[in-house]
């Protein structure tokens, strides 16, 4: 082979090379789809088959179910990359009727156009349709990048199809492949147009690795919360986009060592995601949520005034309050009390009203418990009431 073919070891060598990159990234859970070491892998040898191995017609069919294969999986990664259903059934089906008119089109008809034509229309259409179903999802400009050059892939595979089965005159015989117009076009443009693609699939999938380990950094294992850094991390943001008014809640749960120390860690584990699940449903879709530490929860509500934030507070503490522990084999109640404060308009940062509801909440504990105080900017004792059938009144009084 002259050093004019060499040019057609370069697809399955790059495309080896990135197969590896990817594997290792798989097996380090850089990103979660192998899919993509798998379909950087089938198109290297794809590549090798239909281009050097000399029995044709195994050459058409196998690099046929093997570029396919790669196409499967290239969709599969996307699909995985984007967390979106796999489809897996009806994609699985169009390979079925694919291998079927493959096998029509090699071992029946023996012709190289049909062959191709089947090829490259039938990888355009799988991996075109795992591209409609993940493009809404795209929000990062490097997954924009990426379904961006997803669609040159697809738009390649059409040009060429449409090219090389109606405009041109290219030998039908299957052994001609290798020395076809068709393998030198497809060669080029894989090396230079559709390379894009797998250097834009590792760079996405560093990009959600970063994300994910910072969304890890700021988040709460137990309870899928925000920790206190994630916390703090998303007041700053909104302290930047403007002082947020509002109200802070601090709960912490009553007597919680003694349940830890009786009942062992596991159950304690229980009543603190208990805690959690109650502070979601009354607070997660007007404001953020962390838990601080331990059996401390603090809890932002932007806009909301001290009435607001007592009547949301109550709301957790009698909610929590009237679980029923005894079949989780807790044969005592839980409750918690809640420490309350409103921003100031002059603070430029959280930490006054953090001292302030820390300090009702110091008052709540010391006042028996299972009760919600609250404390305001200027340390004014306030007495909020409420009414939900029956008048509920503020028992605290924190002062100074």
């Amino acid at each position: 082979m002259g050093d004019s073919s060499l040019i057609l070891y370069i697809p399955p060598v790059l495309f080896s090379i990135v197969a590896l990159a990817f594997l290792l990234l798989w097996r380090l859970k850089v990103t979660p789809a192998w899919q993509w070491a798998a379909g950087f892998a089938q198109t290297a040898a794809g590549f090798v088959v239909s281009t050097f191995f000399t029995e044709p017609y195994f050459a058409a069919f196998a690099s046929g179910m093997i570029f396919i294969g790669a196409a499967y999986c290239y969709g599969s990664g996307l699909m995985e990359h984007f967390r979106t259903a796999q489809h897996a059934g009806p994609r699985l089906a169009f390979v079925g009727c694919y291998t079927i008119a493959l096998v029509y089109a090699v071992y029946w008809k023996a012709s190289l156009v049909h062959q191709l034509f089947l090829t490259d229309a039938g990888f355009a259409f799988l991996l075109g349709w795992s591209i409609c179903v993940v493009t809404g999802r795209a929000s990062r400009a490097i997954d924009k990048a990426l379904i961006a050059t997803t669609w040159i892939v697809v738009l390649d595979c059409v040009v060429r199809t449409v090219f090389f089965t109606f405009f041109s005159n290219s030998s039908d015989n299957l052994s001609d492949f290798a020395t076809s117009l068709y393998n030198l076009e497809v060669t080029v443009s894989t090396i230079t147009i559709c390379m894009f693609f797998p250097f834009t699939a590792l760079g996405a999938s560093a990009t959600a690795a970063i994300d994910r380990h910072r969304t890890a950094a700021g988040t709460d294992e137990l309870t899928g919360l925000l920790n206190r850094r994630g916390f703090r991390d998303a007041i700053l943001s909104d302290f930047d986009s403007g002082t947020p008014r509002g109200a802070l809640i601090i709960c912490d749960i009553d007597h919680f060592k003694g349940v830890n120390d009786t009942y062992g860690h596991a159950m304690g584990d229980r009543v603190i995601r208990a805690l959690a699940n109650e502070l979601e449903r009354n607070v997660a879709s007007c404001g953020r949520i962390a838990r601080f530490g331990g059996e401390e929860f603090v809890a932002f509500i932007p806009h909301a005034s001290i009435e607001d934030a007592v009547g949301i507070a109550e709301s957790i503490r009698s909610g929590f309050a009237a679980r029923d522990w005894r079949k989780q084999g807790l044969a005592r109640s839980v409750t918690v009390s809640c420490g309350i404060s409103s921003i100031d308009e002059c603070e430029t940062t959280l930490d006054p009203a953090v001292d302030r509801a820390d300090s009702a909440l110091y008052a709540a504990k010391e006042a028996g418990r299972n009760s919600v105080f609250f404390r305001s900017p200027h340390g004014v004792p306030d007495t909020i009431s409420r009414d939900m059938g029956k008048l509920f009144a503020a028992s605290s009084r924190v002062s100074k």
